[in-house]
């Protein structure tokens, strides 16, 4: 073999091994690069959100070790691709990768000498309670000047001037100890469920049918265990609570029209708020011909508060316009006006078009089956399309709602069938009238 030809095979032999080296780097950084874009559930369930805060509502939920593949971060909140090839965002607290952990949760410290908590990210909102300068708390979310904290085992808000990030938070705070040891609340503003389990499944130990006040004893996902009058102890839903704060002097002082508290016995003493749902910079569902979601719900919306307003019926809509109203002021609305029920409108849509047609309504309290039950009968005697019946729904607008509240899907914008219907003046004025005859019954059966 001559030397020329040894050097070209010693060449070819080098080519190959520098290609095999790249080859075996490249696989090693992307192996690596999806490792750093992949997090950890930290948490025993996991709630994945339709966008980063706490104020969207829930998408699903996912159970402790499982791994998310991130696609992006916004306040403190991972945009991630699931199993099924959902999207949402899951707080970044709760996970774990190499380079995010509990440690990066953010604190805040207070500013002013004395600041108001409120229940929701407006200056008229109930006063949860006062804070002062140099406490600590955790930070869970940003919404616009709003900044949403975790006070007194929930979550409250404050204005985004009065509190400041910090680096590390103190020991006490970072062990989450609270400025108030004890926790006080009022319960049966409204007619009240205690429970035998922190779980709306567990059977009712009693009703609680006028206002009182309790020390929570603990608190376990999201229940409180209070003790009763004769030495009972049981649970009560935090969503259907007031917090005591050292500003409140009396449930009739605090409670909105409390003196005039009324039962509505038909529906032109009623006062029915109306959901129009998303809005704004939110579509919601996009049928394949264009429209979205946010416009029918708002037509449809309209129709039923003309329809109701000319019976003399008190009605609130959540909004009138093409805006962005956050979850936790479409609550605020009802809670404000004291409202004897609560409609939230949507038309809905599924990953697999043309696989799902019809309405479903939708409730999240034992106690407003019956609501759903009388709309959802009117529904499937009037509306051209199938009836996919009564169903609990974990929704915020429901689940946050002391109010009576229930969740209309109206029909689904990935359906051919559908969608020629439901855009169109005739089956929105179908639906209004059949909620209104659903009210007019229900309230004339109480």
């Amino acid at each position: 073999m001559d030397q020329s030809h040894l050097h070209s095979k010693n060449n070819r032999s080098l080519f190959i091994l520098l290609i095999t080296g790249l080859v075996v780097l490249l696989l090693g950084s992307i192996v690596a690069l999806a490792n750093e874009n992949k997090v950890t559930v930290l948490a025993s369930t996991l709630n994945v959100r339709y966008g980063p805060g706490l104020s969207h509502e829930i998408l699903t939920q996912v159970n402790e070790q499982e791994q998310l593949n991130v696609l992006g971060e916004e306040n403190e909140w991972y945009k991630v691709r699931l199993e099924t090839d959902q999207i949402g965002w899951v707080a970044s607290w709760l996970v774990e990768n190499e380079e995010v952990s509990l440690d990066n949760q953010l604190y805040g410290r207070i500013t002013s000498a004395e600041v108001n908590v409120r229940q929701f990210s407006t200056t008229d909102s109930k006063i949860l309670g006062t804070v002062s300068q140099g406490e600590e708390f955790p930070i869970l979310y940003r919404e616009d000047d709003w900044v949403q904290i975790l006070f007194n085992h929930r979550v409250a808000w404050l204005h985004a001037d009065l509190i400041a990030v910090i680096d590390q938070p103190t020991e006490r705070a970072a062990a989450g100890e609270k400025a108030d040891a004890s926790l006080k609340i009022r319960v049966g503003s409204t007619p009240t469920n205690i429970r035998h389990e922190p779980t709306i499944d567990a059977g009712i130990l009693t009703t609680l049918r006028s206002a009182e006040e309790f020390d929570v004893l603990k608190e376990e996902n999201e229940w409180y265990e209070i003790e009763l009058s004769d030495g009972t102890r049981g649970f009560v839903a935090s969503w259907v609570t007031e917090t005591v704060s050292a500003e409140t002097v009396s449930a009739k002082e605090t409670l909105p029209n409390a003196s005039a508290s009324h039962y509505a016995t038909t529906l032109a003493e009623a006062t029915i708020v109306i959901d129009p749902g998303h809005g704004g910079y939110d579509p919601g569902a996009v049928a394949s011909s264009g429209f979205t979601e946010k416009e029918v719900t708002l037509n449809t919306g309209l129709l039923l508060a003309d329809r109701l307003k000319k019976d003399g019926v008190n009605v609130i809509l959540t909004r009138s316009t093409d805006e962005y109203i956050s979850l936790n002021d479409r609550v605020y609305y009802a809670h404000q006006a004291n409202a004897d029920a609560f409609i939230s409108l949507h038309y809905d849509a599924v990953p697999e078009a043309n696989s799902m047609s019809g309405t479903t309504t939708y409730y999240y309290s034992d106690n407003e089956r019956s609501l759903a039950d009388v709309i959802n009968q009117q529904l499937s005697q009037n509306v051209r399309l199938d009836n996919n019946g009564v169903r609990h729904g974990n929704y915020q607008v429901l689940r946050q709602n002391a109010q009576p509240s229930v969740l209309l899907e109206l029909g689904y914008m990935n359906n051919d069938y559908d969608i020629t219907l439901v855009n169109t003046p005739a089956y929105q004025s179908t639906v209004a009238d059949a909620v209104y005859n659903a009210l007019d019954q229900y309230f004339s059966q109480r």
